[in-house]
């Protein structure tokens, strides 16, 4: 049985923002007083760090805001002047180490 291929083309319905916004509803932040956020504090900070976003209010109107705090990691940097300032040099190979490392034990 011949098998017929599909193809499909992307449209401008199916971009991945409109994918996640119709997706993914965004949910309202949770708004608690602040002294029930006191009693709650652990597990207001363990639902933070899963994304949720939780907002403190004082007499009904908001002071505060916990989000999640994702640390950005610092992008390493190689000195390629330095690289290529520093001699080379020549030593023994891996096998030879290895060698010597076996020979060497008991």
């Amino acid at each position: 049985m011949k098998r017929k291929t599909f193809k499909y083309r992307p449209s401008a319905a199916m971009a991945p923002e409109a994918l996640r916004e119709t997706a993914l509803p965004e949910a309202p932040p949770l708004q608690i007083n602040v002294r029930a956020a006191k009693d709650r504090l652990s597990s207001l900070l363990e639902e933070a760090s899963q994304g949720n976003e939780i907002i403190i209010t004082s007499d009904g109107r908001p002071k505060a805001r916990l989000v999640s705090m994702q640390m950005k990691r610092k992008r390493f940097k190689v000195d390629w002047e330095l690289l290529r300032s520093m001699p080379v040099t020549t030593g023994p190979t891996a096998e030879e180490l290895i060698r010597e490392d076996r020979d060497g034990r008991p």
